[in-house]
């Protein structure tokens, strides 16, 4: 959440590529995340796979066009490091509880 969230800071400076890195998140939505059943187009079932290769084409050509595929790398690589330190430094010891320490209190 928190890579997506620079992402988008990101491309507050670039009105057009944040246009289009909107249609492209709700494509993948739309055709990826939300759907139950299989795609179908034309009576005919679309694989899974075939959806994901096709948005991630659509992905890439939408970075490149809009010229902003190296301020995304830049801002996915920051995310990814302060996501990662955040994991190298948080203390997970208070998170789990002791059954003898929930019976007592």
């Amino acid at each position: 959440m928190f890579a997506l969230l620079v992402l988008f800071v990101s491309l507050l400076w670039h009105p057009i590529s944040m246009i289009v890195f909107l249609i492209v998140f709700v494509g993948w939505i739309f055709f990826y995340l939300s759907r139950a059943e299989p795609l179908v187009v034309f009576n005919r079932t679309v694989d899974d796979r075939a959806v994901l290769i096709a948005l991630g084409v659509v992905t890439i050509v939408a970075l490149v066009l809009t010229r902003v595929w190296l301020n995304v790398l830049v801002s996915v690589l920051t995310g990814g490091l302060i996501v990662g330190l955040h994991a190298t430094f948080r203390v997970s010891d208070d998170l789990f509880l002791d059954e003898e320490e929930a019976a007592d209190v």
